[in-house]
């Protein structure tokens, strides 16, 4: 019995190599087309059209993945120049493949034979379809060749423009200097994170400190600074960077709109929701309005108690002052007041939750609800294939096949599973927000062997202070759950073809796993269970917590229960606000998507619809935010969630309802856990019919009303 991984940890391509290994990855597809097109139609079938293809992009997409990978986790520039050069080989290279007319006659001559499509799996039967959609939406049965080459043309020019505003977004590193004095309520630990200027002031208070917008600086003042000025500073500042992604967002939506028009789809909405797993706008329409009333009457209500706060500090500040509209940069500070009103303090919660520490525990809840085993790799065998330095990484097994000694701790091959590595801590020019980043697919060689998956946690959390580790707010916690969540569904699947495999399905079925999970952050057991006062760790910080709190015993190791309690009693406060946030996202990415004429082309006002709609859905007075440019700091809509983003809503609702019905009664049972893996996670996106493959798991269809049901709960 070996206790080494059956597959080795997938090489970093160094800068030099980036180039080069896309334009290799370019001539096996272009080498194995060659062949395909050799065909006659007369004898086309899926062994000889679909599956040498399916090969290929099995074969190669670990390393494509990782080159695509360097964009968002690569510290070095140059790094990330070079795949911008990838980038453009693989864009056109794609461009020139979904123009080739020949290839897609092949693929209807093999889809239409009978009986021999009839008699493929159904994994099979949905690959095939699905590469015929592709070839469909790129206007192959439509358009004219003179009208397909510029339809695809045109593709390609929207291509770079949501790069280049992706870009944007990556390097922003803009902030503001406050004085000290300015920063009054902001945690030490935040201030000891901000480089200064002690020549701008005269005392320690008139001290300045730069405040990034990243790396947690916006959120921290927004939620902490006690002067109403400095967190209005701080918002309208922020909302007014990227400046520059304006006039490319709205060059991208109106092109997207075009190219819809122009494959003769009403909408660039009807274009995409055919990948979807709603599959008509007509759905989504009535799903976000059936939402709209009952999240609407919540927020308004939600609003009216922080703004009762609010006045309440404002006229404490200064008697005469009155105010009616509540703005968008007090929601922070004052939903904080109001949850210490309940006695819910999330910072002395957040004490309980290192990162680190965090993260390493809910791997031992993963293993225990899913029977699973993470195993740290040694650092010394990782210096060659991580990107940084702060990069963990995990060997993944599966303690359910027992080993010929009876025990649960076997690590033959057929107990590997994967790897799991942690990229957590925000750095200059890595991807801004949390994302799973799959860097290798499971799927099945034409030896009948597999080949096992390696997936990222991608986040970027808030660094540590000079005189402490990084620490995770409550809803921090959540989203790492949440992430963690993406990453085990791209472990667990086991697919044949990378096309299907883990999250790579329909974004408004793939966040529902992920979203379930969720629930779990709101347990007694769970939260006690993965916290670790932070001071238990490292005596130096220990020496620091004590001169910050002198009068106060130290801390438990574990979180105690009342904090735990009162958390989780107040747990749906403001969570109306959190899902119009979504639905707001939601309407307008539908609305910006759903242009159907010249005339709405053309009149676009893209920054004034964002606040319309914000404004109108959210309850706040939004009015002195409206030269601002948050749209453009918003990746989703240029990065693949283009008339998606009502997949977290969508999700929300499916893992409400599945948690409720099917979990809720006892959270940690192992066949009910074991039901869920093989019936939904394994299948990762190879079942055309999602929603089929959710009501045989629920015995019944999914309940979509469950969102609001839960939150009235």
């Amino acid at each position: 019995m070996s206790s080494l991984p059956p597959q080795p940890l997938p090489l970093v391509p160094s800068t030099e190599e980036v180039v080069p290994a896309m334009q290799r990855i370019i001539d096996q597809y272009n080498a194995v087309r060659a062949q395909i097109l050799q065909t006659d139609p007369s004898d086309a079938t899926f062994e000889n059209i679909m599956l040498p293809l399916a090969q290929v992009e099995n074969a190669i997409q670990g390393e494509e993945a990782m080159i695509d990978m360097l964009q968002y986790g690569s510290p070095s520039l140059d790094t990330q120049e070079a795949f911008n050069v990838a980038q453009k080989l693989q864009i056109e290279a794609r461009a020139s493949w979904n123009a080739d007319a020949a290839f897609f006659r092949l693929l209807q001559a093999a889809r239409e034979r009978q009986p021999e499509s009839d008699a493929l799996d159904a994994e099979s039967q949905h690959l095939l379809d699905r590469e015929l959609l592709g070839y469909k939406q790129a206007g192959h049965g439509t358009l004219n060749p003179t009208e397909l080459e510029e339809y695809l043309r045109r593709g390609t020019e929207i291509a770079e423009l949501e790069r280049q505003f992706q870009q944007n977004l990556a390097r922003e590193n803009d902030g503001v200097w406050f004085t000290v004095e300015e920063l009054d309520g902001v945690p030490r630990e935040d201030l000891a994170k901000w480089k200064d200027d002690k020549e701008n002031g005269s005392s320690e208070a008139q001290m300045k400190k730069f405040v990034p917008f990243a790396n947690g600086g916006t959120i921290a003042v927004l939620t902490n600074a006690h002067r109403p000025e400095t967190r209005k500073t701080m918002f309208l500042a922020d909302n007014l960077k990227l400046k520059e992604n304006k006039p490319l967002f709205e060059e991208i939506i109106r092109r997207r709109a075009k190219q819809a028009q122009f494959l003769k789809y009403p909408t660039h909405a009807d274009f995409r929701i055919q990948g979807r797993m709603v599959k008509t706008t007509e759905w989504l329409r009535g799903f976000l309005s059936q939402l709209k009333g009952p999240l609407c009457s919540r927020g308004r209500a939600e609003v009216e108690v922080m703004q009762r706060r609010r006045v309440e500090d404002l006229r404490a500040r200064g008697p005469d002052i009155t105010e009616e509209g509540f703005p968008p940069w007090d929601k922070r500070y004052y939903e904080r007041l109001v949850q210490q009103d309940f006695a819910v303090d999330q910072l002395k919660i957040s004490e309980f939750f290192p990162l680190e520490q965090t993260a390493t525990k809910m791997l031992g809840i993963f293993a225990s609800l899913l029977n699973l085993r993470f195993d740290p790799v040694p650092t010394e065998n990782t210096k060659d294939v991580i990107w940084h330095d702060s990069v963990r990484v995990f060997s993944v097994w599966d303690s359910t096949k027992d080993d010929p000694g009876g025990t649960k701790n076997s690590t033959t091959a057929d107990n590997f599973i994967g790897y799991l590595y942690f990229d957590l801590l925000w750095r200059e020019n890595k991807y801004r927000g949390n994302q799973s980043v799959n860097i290798q697919c499971g799927y099945l060689r034409p030896d009948g062997t597999r080949q096992y998956p390696a997936t990222i946690l991608m986040c970027s959390f808030p660094t540590p202070t000079p005189t402490s580790c990084a620490l995770l707010k409550h809803h921090q916690v959540v989203t790492l759950f949440h992430e963690m969540g993406h990453g085990i569904h791209d472990l667990l699947a086991r697919t044949k073809y990378v096309r299907f495999h883990g999250y790579r399905l329909p974004p408004d079925f793939g966040e529902m796993p992920s979203m379930m999970l969720e629930n779990w952050c709101w347990m007694k057991d769970t939260l006690q269970g993965l916290s670790c006062h932070y001071t238990t760790l490292n005596e130096s910080y220990l020496v620091e917590w004590r001169k910050q709190h002198p009068s106060e015993p130290d801390s438990p190791k574990e979180i105690p229960a009342e904090l735990v309690d009162t958390l989780i009693e107040h747990r749906h406060f403001n969570r109306g606000l959190y899902y119009l946030y979504i639905l707001s996202i939601s309407l307008f990415d539908l609305q910006i998507h759903s242009l159907s004429t010249e005339q709405e082309i053309n009149d676009l006002n893209v920054q004034k619809l964002w606040y319309d709609i914000r404004e109108e859905i959210e309850s706040m007075d939004f009015s002195e935010c409206r030269d601002g440019f948050a749209f453009g700091t918003f990746s989703h809509l240029t990065a693949g969630y283009d008339v998606c983003y009502y997949a977290y809503l969508c999700c929300a609702a499916i893992a409400h309802d599945v948690f409720r019905s099917v979990f809720a009664p006892n959270p940690y049972d192992e066949d009910t856990w074991d039901k869920y893996r093989r019936a939904i996670l394994q299948r990762g996106g190879s079942k055309e019919d999602l929603l089929q493959m959710l009501a045989d798991f629920l015995g019944r269809a999914p309940n979509m009303n469950a969102l609001v049901e839960g939150l009235a709960s």
